[in-house]
């Protein structure tokens, strides 16, 4: 009933900000990376691009599969992705090229996600609660929109400011 959606919409809105901020910082590090507008607009480019063209077919991939796995093979993409960035970032091997494929992949998975968890939802509840679920999860999506920016720039900044401390500090 509406206890076990609770509890899969928390886990949503989580994965929705973590996403939302990591698309966020990576066309902010894009930027950042490259002193270019083009590489901000091509990160966002790889990313918003193959969740438009797989939206289609995405809804129709996730009616054959099992809707859960298909939540979880996307959340855990995203995940790998960030992971693999860091991993990347950390070795001193991250080129923008890494960023753009990346964001793509996650992307195309993310595509999957809106229409995996709308379908569980509908088996999830009751038929009466379909307003107030749908009133939450537009909410989500709102808040987590408002929310992600400023979180991911806090971060950033929280990040780069402990950087140069850091580096103050082996001088």
């Amino acid at each position: 009933g509406m206890s076990h959606f609770i509890v899969v919409w928390i886990g949503q809105v989580v994965s929705m900000l973590g996403s939302s901020m990591t698309h966020f910082a990576l066309m902010f590090w894009a930027w950042d990376l490259t002193g270019r507008a083009t590489a901000l607009a091509l990160m966002g480019f790889f990313i918003f691009l193959p969740g438009v063209l797989l939206s289609p077919v995405a809804g129709a991939l996730v009616d054959r599969l099992n809707r859960k796995m298909a939540m979880i093979i996307s959340d855990l993409a995203a995940g790998i992705g960030t992971i693999l960035i860091l991993a990347l970032y950390l070795a001193d091997l991250l080129q923008i090229y890494h960023l753009y494929i990346i964001g793509a992949v996650m992307g195309a998975f993310g595509s999957m996600q809106f229409p995996a968890y709308s379908a569980a939802t509908t088996m999830m509840v009751h038929k009466r609660h379909y307003a107030r679920v749908s009133g939450m999860i537009s909410m989500a999506q709102a808040a987590v929109g408002v929310i992600a920016p400023p979180l991911a720039g806090f971060l950033i900044y929280s990040f780069a400011t402990l950087e140069q401390g850091l580096s103050l500090i082996h001088i």
